[in-house]
């Protein structure tokens, strides 16, 4: 991974220093190469441990009533997301949504280059 990201499991991970809204995080993710977090059930735990004490937008959207990741599957997912907003964000062992023009940290997620 690039430096000042973190890997496991094939994924690069971006957390970022800089607050934005959710479109915004998703504009500087795409220019890094990335995209905002889409996250497995096996990567949660360690974005739990990564996040300190942060709350931090993933790439995860609420259309209607289903939840998406950014890259269109579905959110199955153990992890609650508390509230009805729109967009999401880490927070503590859990997920919450508010609204997406809220700025806030952000994670990126993209594959590992092949060494």
């Amino acid at each position: 991974c690039p430096r000042g990201w973190v890997g496991y499991n094939g994924v690069c991970y971006y957390l970022s220093k800089d607050y934005s809204t959710w479109e915004q995080g998703q504009e500087r993710c795409s220019e890094l190469g990335a995209s905002l977090a889409i996250l497995k059930d096996e990567e949660m735990d360690l974005l739990f441990r990564l996040r300190g004490n942060v709350d931090y937008w993933l790439g995860l959207r609420r259309r209607g009533e289903r939840l998406h990741w950014g890259d269109g599957s579905s959110y199955s997912s153990w992890v609650p997301v508390l509230g009805n907003s729109e967009c999401v964000y880490l927070a503590d062992d859990k997920f919450r949504s508010e609204m997406c023009s809220n700025e806030r940290p952000y994670v990126c997620s993209k594959a590992q280059a092949p060494l």
